[in-house]
């Protein structure tokens, strides 16, 4: 499975706009798609025409191995019961021929280059080959709904990781003043290894860093605003 994929939107106003979706999150590897899970901006792509949000419908696999957290997340919450139960049997076929196979490499691999060595048999036949395959490899979960998953992750979180935010405002302002705060903003922002998104509320634009709590407070107090 590719990391990331382009997919084509079609908003209500008529545009046309490819954005990057998300197929595999690895928030260890990548931990700023933790932040961008909270802020609700992950697989979220904005019409340059007209600012809607349209969010993808392609589900994707997480996985946070700090935590041992790995779940198959589908975005919609609202599936119905025979659909539910055709994915659930769909994915545990594709994880027992998973563990089948890696357990066939690694049994290949074990009489190459080692002599054999007595086992001990678990509660379940599954159990120990999944322990064969990583012995510190989470179970997979299977979680419908975006918000779900933020949740989940949101409730695992220490407070100074929880998800921090600080605006940058403008009032009444024009074409060029919103790209020079949104670049303002996007520099600060890579600097703290932080993101950014904009809104536009009545006359005010705000561009909003966000990331984890103890580095935005930070960020914050050198700009002497708060969080």
């Amino acid at each position: 499975m590719p990391r990331s994929i382009e997919i084509t939107f079609t908003c209500p106003c008529g545009a046309s706009f490819s954005d990057t979706v998300y197929q595999a999150v690895n928030v260890t590897l990548d931990p700023r798609l933790l932040y961008r899970l909270l802020a609700g901006t992950l697989n979220v792509a904005t019409c340059p025409n007209c600012g809607r949000k349209a969010e993808s419908a392609q589900p994707f696999v997480y996985h946070d191995m700090r935590r041992g957290l790995f779940a198959y997340v589908s975005p919609r919450e609202t599936v119905d019961q025979d659909e539910r139960e055709a994915l659930l049997a769909e994915l545990r076929k594709v994880y027992v021929l998973a563990v089948q196979q890696s357990e066939h490499v690694l049994h290949r691999r074990d009489r190459a280059e080692e002599p054999p060595r007595p086992t001990v048999r678990r509660t379940r036949p599954g159990d120990e080959l999944a322990a064969k395959i990583e012995p510190e490899a989470p179970p997979m979960q299977v979680i419908f709904g975006v918000g779900q998953l933020a949740a989940l992750v949101d409730s695992l979180l220490e407070p100074e990781e929880k998800l921090g935010k600080v605006a940058l405002s403008a009032r009444n302002a024009g074409t060029a003043a919103r790209e020079r705060l949104r670049a303002v903003a996007g520099h600060i922002a890579a600097q703290a290894q932080c993101d950014i998104m904009a809104e536009e509320d009545a006359d005010t634009y705000t561009v909003w860093i966000y990331g984890p709590r103890a580095r935005v407070n930070t960020l914050a107090a050198a700009l002497g605003t708060h969080a």
